[in-house]
């Protein structure tokens, strides 16, 4: 054989062992993932339309929810094969009985510049002088999605700081989806809002921001979401697990350099949520590891400050909490 045919022979073949490694020559694997309309879910659907997923040989099937609680037991049962969310005293609770899952990877954090979940009030309130501070929110009616959220743990930081005792506040139970129309018929005063609800209210002109969580010491650098894995996924699918990490990582790089306001990454995640491209532009942007690494701190003193005030009957060791290993 000569040397010309042999060396074609060789890149054959080491072009076969390439594309079997990136993992889009193996058959498609179905990925069931849950998550919410909104717009920190960028760098996952960033992911899927830039081809990302496709590469590493993975067909991302997404399953919407209401709120990332309920995502725990189809994780934990098989149904989902990653959830993505806010840390919450559920979510905890739900490791400590034994539920198989973990936290893998960040997807969400307060940074200074990034408040992408803040304080609101009703826009009247604030225009009769009635409310002018946090310190004017006692006895009146805040909105969280959950209670033993992490909305609920940023809502408690700011009116310990503030001197509001939380049992002075009525808390009512509200998506974020219910908040435009709640705000509208006076049903409440102020509540959490995570992008683009904030934007959405302010538009609409119903409640503007009353307080950034950048703005305490406590809450500058806060794990807000977090990427979860099943343990069946972990266990059974484990190199399918990584090569979804890295797909999603490849999301997240795409999204930090260009930026929530690029046109391509909007017309993205309009698409996918079906907020409105000027909205999107103007939302509080969030803030996303570029190494997907989260804030063990963080995640430490939510669950410390849940099992203090009892939504956490037994706390979870941060080995049985997070698996960090697909990030290396």
């Amino acid at each position: 054989m000569s040397a010309p045919w042999r060396i074609g022979l060789v890149v054959i073949a080491l072009g076969t062992v390439a594309l079997e490694r990136g993992g889009w020559a193996q058959p498609v694997r179905l990925v069931k993932l849950g998550y919410l309309p909104v717009i920190s879910f960028a760098p996952i659907f960033i992911a899927i339309e830039k081809g990302y997923f496709e590469g590493q040989g993975i067909k991302v099937g997404l399953e919407q929810f209401t709120t990332a609680a309920k995502m725990n037991t189809a994780l934990a049962v098989g149904e989902l094969q990653v959830a993505s969310g806010a840390a919450s005293a559920g979510l905890f609770n739900a490791m400590a009985s034994g539920m198989d899952f973990k936290i893998v990877a960040d997807k969400g954090q307060i940074r200074p510049g990034f408040s992408y979940v803040t304080l609101v009030v009703r826009k009247d309130l604030l225009d009769r002088g009635v409310v002018r501070s946090v310190a004017d929110l006692k006895g009146m009616r805040i909105s969280l999605p959950i209670a033993g959220s992490v909305n609920h743990y940023m809502l408690a930081k700011m009116l310990e700081a503030e001197g509001v005792a939380e049992e002075t506040v009525r808390l009512i139970f509200l998506g974020n989806p219910n908040l435009p129309q709640a705000f509208a018929t006076g049903a409440i005063d102020a509540g959490i809002a995570i992008e683009p609800w904030g934007t959405l209210l302010k538009h609409q002109g119903r409640a503007l921001v009353l307080r950034l969580p950048e703005e305490l010491k406590s809450l500058e650098r806060l794990q807000v979401a977090v990427i979860i894995y099943g343990g069946k996924f972990i266990s059974e699918a484990r190199p399918t697990a990584e090569r979804f990490m890295r797909a999603y990582l490849a999301g997240v790089k795409f999204h930090n350099q260009r930026g929530i306001k690029d046109p391509e990454v909007l017309e993205i995640v309009a698409k996918h949520t079906k907020v409105p491209v000027p909205t999107i532009r103007q939302a509080i942007p969030f803030y996303l590891a570029d190494d997907g690494m989260p804030i063990l701190e963080s995640l430490a003193d939510q669950q410390d400050w849940f099992f203090a005030r009892g939504f956490v009957k037994q706390k979870v060791t941060m080995d049985r909490m997070v698996d960090l290993g697909f990030l290396r």
